[in-house]
């Protein structure tokens, strides 16, 4: 294990059998599951193990107290979450589609990624974020980024058509524009008494593309 990894004694300890991983997808599914409709305080150990339908103590044997399940819960998620989306930009950046194509596809493409896990994205955002843990804040950190550095990797492949002076910083302060409007908006619903346009997606383009310096996507926004 690494040091100061706070995701590696989880990965040595998972399950060999397959019946033993299992019960384990069972109960983070089930936690997910009880996490996306409820939050964390209906998440407890009792009623993820009924959700899951084994005994309390099954999970027990498995977790020593709920944080530990939730830190089981947020690796799967975002290591998840990070395969799929490098792989998908993988394919992407072989398409070699021109840049505004690809900058509005990522942008809504992340809009949507908020929208399609609302309840859990937030739940699991609180409970880094106030988690006491230091080094547990930084490994969820890196892993959140893991998708972010792969987006800049791709888009800096067309560096000569951004015409910010400095394109690997406006992609990066852009791509973090980008998510505190979606963190605020979508997952927490808190705009601080303020207007927000109708059209969330179309504007986040907008933002985009405007501090990057590019002219707007032909193609209509959906």
């Amino acid at each position: 294990m690494k040091k100061n990894d706070p995701f590696g004694r989880l990965r040595e300890n998972a399950p060999k059998q397959a019946r033993s991983r299992l019960t384990l997808h069972r109960l983070l599914s089930a936690a997910e599951a009880l996490l996306e409709h409820g939050g964390l305080d209906s998440a407890t150990i009792p009623a993820i193990a009924e959700a899951a339908g084994v005994s309390v103590g099954s999970v027990y044997r498995r977790f020593p107290d709920k944080d530990a399940m939730f830190r089981a819960v947020y690796e799967r998620f975002f290591n998840t979450v990070a395969e799929s989306n490098t792989s998908r930009l993988t394919s992407l950046a072989q398409t070699k589609l021109p840049l505004d194509v690809i900058a509005q596809g990522l942008v809504l493409g992340i809009a949507e990624g908020y929208r399609r896990k609302r309840g859990l994205l937030r739940e699991l955002s609180r409970y880094a974020r106030s988690h006491p843990d230091a080094d547990f804040r930084r490994g969820a950190r890196s892993m959140n980024r893991l998708t972010m550095n792969a987006i800049v990797a791709l888009l800096l492949t067309y560096r000569d058509q951004i015409k910010h002076p400095n394109p690997e910083v406006a992609i990066e302060f852009g791509l973090i524009a980008v998510g505190s409007v979606l963190h605020n908006v979508i997952l927490e619903e808190e705009t601080m008494g303020l207007k927000v346009p109708k059209n969330v997606d179309e504007e986040i383009v907008r933002l985009f593309f405007g501090y990057l310096g590019l002219p707007l996507p032909g193609k209509k926004l959906r």
